[in-house]
């Protein structure tokens, strides 16, 4: 593993300082710096919805299009070999019980994880159970490579279908006339090799910070009905950022009947190699029955 060192001559004010060393990822069977997440495990891992469509709170409004999202969803995982559980309706201590149930299993032999959330949602990335409100980030510190540690180098994916805040997006109607407006790997790792507790996590969310999120009671949310279209037709082709990239392109030809209004989605990637859903030996051990 090649390493070399070089210190900074100048350090802006309040900067921590240190000396950097740079590590290679390398494959020790090959001799190459990895590029890929190995995703050729015995099962590709937990696939888990956390569906609302009712609230205790009468002043939030209830959500029946997740019922269509949440089984869009359901099918799309699972033809990409994802052990999939639906949860409905769980207040925060549920949710808590089982996210951190899945933290605690042993996930040496499966590829990755995914955890959906299709609820309501406020600024400052807090989405709704149906008691409370809570962080997300709650969520995803419960897999952070300190935290559950089968999982670390592995990607661990989040889908949040929830409003970020009340803005709305009335979009830019661009004119033809005038000038153009273009718009864990397969490395064997040393036992003393580190990497950050929060990389490997790929967090995909419906709409940007403040801003609300469409949809409709027959085809459910804008965002996972292109998204689950993406992962059905390209799900094994593309790797998932570029996946992403297009949701984003089909999320924003969207535009409402009444008040043609817009969205964008927005992700947020901690990936340090590409992300490909490729296909493996996960069906087999899918329909065999063995235990996730």
């Amino acid at each position: 593993m090649d390493a070399s060192e070089a210190e900074s001559s100048t350090v802006p004010d309040g900067a921590c300082v240190s000396t950097l060393r740079t590590l290679d990822v390398i494959d020790t069977d090959i001799g190459q710096v990895l590029t890929e997440y190995k995703m050729n495990h015995k099962k590709r891992g937990l696939g888990l919805i956390f569906s609302h469509e009712h609230f205790n709170d009468e002043k939030l409004t209830p959500l029946p299009h997740t019922k269509v999202d949440s089984a869009k969803l359901e099918r799309a995982l699972k033809k990409l070999d994802f052990r999939v559980t639906i949860y409905k309706d769980l207040t925060h201590l549920q949710i808590k019980a089982k996210i951190n149930d899945a933290a605690a299993q042993n996930h040496a032999n499966r590829d990755c994880i995914l955890v959906a959330f299709l609820t309501n949602g406020d600024d400052n990335d807090k989405i709704h159970a149906k008691d409370e409100s809570y962080q997300l980030e709650s969520i995803w510190q419960a897999f952070a490579a300190d935290k559950c540690k089968s999982l670390a180098g592995k990607p661990k994916i989040f889908i949040v279908q929830a409003c970020r805040g009340k803005r709305r997006e009335t979009g830019y109607l661009i004119s033809n006339a005038g000038s153009q407006t273009e718009t864990d790997g397969h490395a064997k790792i040393r036992s003393n090799y580190r990497i950050p507790c929060y990389s490997d996590f790929l967090i995909a969310f419906c709409t940007i910070p403040k801003h609300c999120s469409w949809g409709n009671t027959v085809e459910g949310s804008w965002f996972i009905h292109h998204l689950c279209a993406e992962l059905e037709a390209n799900g094994r082709k593309l790797n998932m950022l570029h996946l992403l990239t297009f949701v984003a392109q089909r999320v924003s030809n969207c535009e409402s009947y009444d008040e043609h209004q817009k969205q964008i989605t927005c992700t947020m990637s901690t990936l340090t190699r590409d992300l490909h859903l490729a296909e493996g030996t996960h069906k087999m051990n899918f329909d065999a029955g063995a235990s996730a």
